[in-house]
């Protein structure tokens, strides 16, 4: 591997070893190795299915995808989106035309500049392979993609889209030559398979991490970028992050507590979490999130095609239970999008739970008592996650109790997300929750009109659309962001959405996340989630007794 000048010999022994420990399978049968300064032990869920920025879905496929990659704009908490491997950005009176000026020098992990070549083949990678961010990102025309010169890129809109630059925070900058060079056989013509094979287990990025270990089912290793330009590193950075995987939550708090691990999963029970909120040792931030849960109904499959069904179905899910004994607290909400999005929107129709509100529901439907009986609704649960689990078997319990039968189907996060691209293959229900990641109403409405059916997420099986909803969709992307003329349409589109009930809407996050004191820099996420987990800004405070403790050492 031929690198540039301007990477640092530190730089040098660390991508060696990603070579040697990834080139090829991307995992490494032996013990990691020992880091050369501050790893931040960090226990997950759920599984990495993969780590390709285009297909990630779940929370800590994303978190690894955010800290591997970087991205032409940012979040920032007080000015909004700034400037990042774009230096700058013009729009077009019409705001279909977006020109982005990109930075000089800004260096790949193998240490070759980032080029407006980079930047289109990711944006055409991103646009023709299934996954949430070619969804956000489903304006952008793809025969229409220019560089300008080796600095300047063009994107044309094929119709207005308030969420566009926003939604640039899920289309992650590739180095077109090191995919190129990995190519498996596919369906893309020449380009094969675009180097998903590749990144399963390999990255591609610029982020101020690159990962030096992957062992599927288990841990992904990834160690600091040493000439990151947008990082100031300190001897107490982050020099490496370890993302294990702990399917069971007390388990991980065990671990936790124990010192094996400095932070531990989001949103966990608040039963689980007492013994790290009663240590003065640590911590449990708490942080209200555009953020919710939601279950979703596939609209084709009777008896799910039935409107009195669904809300039946939305009247006997006890969302208080979910919210408060299940996971860490929130909110409820009405209708897709949370109150925070809407502004100033009365009437939205809810569902508080109410099993006689349900069984009245029934009585109403096109299927009478008998035919429902007959009928076994499969509800589909991550089987890595016991929450998930949980809400799903309280949701069939609660169903028997109104006559409909339904059964837990634990599953990988990855076959519930496959099995939403076609409606035959949808689970009935679904449990899933969907942070506002463009902080934009426009991406949680998406899949309530046909051009979000099918998405490779868990919404993509709801198959449910709407001719009012699609109008009053199409009217609010031409007014001024955020004006209130937009937040009324948006509004008045969440009241026809759930009236109709084609997903239950339970509520927005209060995310939890424990950890010990000696870790700092846990923020608010700047509207963007996952950001707020980029470790560049975090540091250790390698003089806590508790950090020399658990590591095993002092500074």
């Amino acid at each position: 591997m031929k690198l540039h000048p301007l990477i640092s010999h530190r730089n040098r022994r660390a991508l060696a070893r990603s070579a040697i420990a990834c080139a090829v399978a991307g995992c490494l049968a032996g013990p990691l190795q020992a880091a050369e300064g501050p790893v931040l032990r960090y226990g997950i869920e759920m599984e990495l299915a993969t780590l390709d920025p285009v297909r990630v879905s779940n929370n800590w496929e994303t978190m690894a995808a955010v800290n591997l990659y970087d991205t032409l704009v940012f979040p920032d908490p007080e000015q909004g989106l700034i400037p990042r491997i774009a230096e700058s950005w013009e729009v077009s009176e019409d705001k279909k035309t977006y020109t982005f000026k990109l930075r000089d020098g800004i260096p790949f992990h193998d240490g070759s500049l980032i080029t407006a070549e980079d930047v289109v083949f990711s944006m055409q990678r991103t646009l023709a392979m299934p996954g949430l961010s070619g969804g956000y990102l489903r304006n952008v025309d793809p025969e229409r993609l220019e560089v300008l010169d080796p600095q300047t890129v063009r994107f044309h809109l094929n119709s207005p889209d308030p969420a566009f630059l926003r939604a640039l925070l899920h289309m992650k900058v590739l180095n077109k030559k090191l995919i190129t060079a990995n190519l498996a056989e596919g369906s893309y013509g020449e380009l094969g398979d675009y180097g998903a094979r590749f990144l399963l287990t390999n990255d591609a990025g610029s982020g101020p991490y690159m990962l030096t270990a992957f062992r599927a089912g288990d841990v992904a290793v990834m160690t600091r970028f040493e000439d990151y330009p947008f990082a100031d590193w300190k001897p107490n950075s982050p020099h490496e992050l370890r993302l294990q995987i702990v399917p069971e939550a007390v388990t991980n708090i065990t671990k936790l507590r124990a010192g094996e691990l400095d932070a531990g999963p989001l949103s966990m029970a608040p039963q689980i979490l007492k013994p790290i909120d009663s240590d003065p040792r640590m911590t449990v931030e708490k942080h209200a999130q555009l953020a919710t849960y939601y279950v979703t109904m596939n609209n084709t499959r009777p008896p799910l095609d039935d409107v009195h069904v669904r809300r039946a179905i939305s009247y006997a899910y006890d969302v208080n239970t979910v919210m408060n004994h299940i996971l860490s607290g929130g909110t409820p909400v009405a209708g897709p999008v949370p109150g925070q999005l809407l502004g100033d929107c009365e009437g939205i129709p809810s569902y508080a739970f109410d099993l006689e509100k349900a069984q009245a529901e029934l009585a109403k439907s096109k299927y009478s008592a008998a035919q429902l009986k007959a009928f076994n609704l499969d509800i589909a649960a991550v089987s890595t996650s016991e929450p998930f689990k949980n809400i799903a078997l309280m949701l069939s319990t609660t169903l028997r109790k109104i006559g409909l039968n339904a059964s837990v189907k634990p599953a990988r996060w990855a076959d519930i997300v496959q099995a939403a691209t076609k409606p035959d293959t949808a689970f009935d229900m679904a449990i899933y929750y969907d942070s506002a990641r463009l902080g934009h109403p426009s991406q949680l409405m998406m899949y309530y009109t046909e051009s979000g059916w099918g998405a490779a997420y868990p919404g993509g099986g709801i198959y449910w659309s709407s001719s009012e909803v699609d109008t009053l969709l199409s009217e609010a992307a031409m007014l001024d962001d955020n004006s209130p003329e937009q937040k009324r349409a948006y509004c008045e589109a969440n009241k026809l959405i759930a009236a109709d009930a084609p997903a239950i809407f339970s509520h927005s996050a209060l995310r939890t996340l424990p950890h010990w004191n000696y870790v700092k820099g846990f923020r608010a996420d700047a509207g963007a989630p996952f950001f707020d987990l980029r470790f560049e800004g975090y540091e250790f405070d390698l003089d806590d007794p508790a950090y020399v403790q658990n590591h095993g050492r002092s500074r």
